[in-house]
């Protein structure tokens, strides 16, 4: 369907790694009890607005989240998705429906961050079709779509290894917190979690997938961007 199990000529090589064909791919099962510590990791941190390693993470984890979605969305290019933005809280009945629905029809609904006023990202932008939004449908193509986990914690966990080959520089340690974290407090509470921008503890992240070229060890002023 749409290519997202093809590797692609067109598509940039970090987002090229994560849609490459791996049939059936394994599903990676996720520590609990490191779970529990990143989800208190999480709960316990606070954001700041003003952290500069903080601001330049999540200003690269929008720019390169951005290029992933043009790519995906782009109606000339390999993968076609044609991404739908709505208020509607849950437009599929479960994780199969949603995957088996976009690769039939390269039609993807995501449900709006603008409809949950009161759970706003810190830093990325939650109008309808905003960062956020973007953020989010990206997720769901690369992360579900192209290969075919879950919704459940495992799936989940393994959605994000999969996404971290997408992602370059600080990015990379952003995307721990949107992804990891804040599913690990889902996982735990069985309550969705704040959102917050922050980065955790890399050595709570580094055993599971996290380097130190995703902390920043290389973090050059064109990684930034």
């Amino acid at each position: 369907m749409l290519g997202l199990t093809r590797a692609a000529d067109r598509v940039a090589p970090s987002l090229e790694r994560s849609l490459r064909p791996s049939w059936p791919r394994s599903v990676c099962r996720v520590d609990e009890a490191r779970a529990r510590d990143v989800a208190s990791c999480f709960l316990s941190a606070h954001t700041d607005r003003t952290h500069a390693l903080v601001r330049t993470a999540y200003v690269q984890l929008q720019a390169q989240s951005d290029r992933q979605f043009a790519i995906l969305t782009d109606q000339q290019g390999q993968y076609g998705v044609t991404v739908v933005f709505s208020r509607c809280r849950e437009p599929y009945g479960s994780d199969r429906e949603l995957i088996d629905s976009v690769r039939a029809t390269g039609f993807l609904e995501v449900t709006t961050a603008a409809v949950d006023r009161d759970r706003l990202h810190p830093l990325l932008d939650c109008g309808v079709g905003g960062v956020y939004d973007r953020f989010r449908a990206v997720h769901d193509i690369v992360g579900h779509v192209a290969t075919g986990y879950g919704f459940d914690r495992h799936g989940e966990y393994s959605a994000w290894l999969t996404q971290l080959a997408s992602y370059r520089g600080l990015a990379g340690w952003a995307a721990a917190t949107e992804l990891h974290a804040e599913n690990s407090v889902l996982w735990t509470t069985q309550q969705l979690a704040e959102h917050k921008a922050v980065l955790l503890d890399p050595e709570l992240l580094t055993p599971l997938g996290l380097t130190s070229e995703h902390r920043g060890a290389n973090s050059s002023e064109e990684e930034r961007l």
